[in-house]
């Protein structure tokens, strides 16, 4: 528990360090304190949702198809603009489009870094994919594959952060937002 307190601790101090103190913080910018929270919980939640992937794919027998890897990035992009979206529904106002961005590449990097934790574990009890992974890594990353897993997935949520910037950033630019969303 007390890792999750420091995890908690570094992430909110980087975020005002690099992210934050660079804007001016306006009143209707979310608080740092909500937004790291936010960030673990959507992090752990998208996690889920890939793990509950990958053993569905074990099950049907399509374990094999590395590519649909995709879906996860999939579920990144939606688990991320439910994120933002139910942020400016409940706020009533737009959310800036850094913050979005920092949202979602935070969301990414989380769970994805989850995800590679619960695959080095998984791959050491779990044969098939373990010999799986042998396969498809390179020759550096041989002895802990699921690092590629995390690379994979920090450059998705670079891309899918700036999905979500540019679709959020249409409320700044003075569209009504919560009544229309559903």
């Amino acid at each position: 528990m007390g890792q999750i307190g420091e995890w908690h601790k570094f992430f909110k101090s980087f975020t005002k360090t690099f992210i934050m103190e660079s804007v001016k913080i306006r009143s209707h910018e979310l608080p740092i304190a909500k937004i790291s929270k936010t960030v673990l919980v959507y992090g752990a939640i998208s996690c889920t949702f890939y793990i509950g992937f990958m053993l569905i794919m074990k099950l049907l027998g399509f374990l094999q198809l590395t590519e649909l890897r995709m879906v996860n990035y999939v579920i990144l992009c939606l688990v991320c603009m439910y994120e933002i979206r139910k942020w400016v529904k409940r706020r009533e106002t737009y959310v800036p489009f850094l913050q979005v961005f920092a949202t979602a590449f935070f969301t990414g990097l989380i769970s994805f870094f989850l995800f590679s934790v619960f695959l080095f574990i998984y791959s050491k009890f779990d044969m098939q994919l373990n010999e799986l992974f042998r396969q498809q890594s390179m020759t550096l990353f041989n002895n802990v594959p699921s690092i590629i897993i995390f690379f994979e997935g920090s450059a998705a949520s670079i891309i899918i952060a700036f999905i979500n910037m540019q679709y959020f950033r249409r409320y700044e630019e003075g569209e009504k937002s919560t009544k229309s969303i559903k």
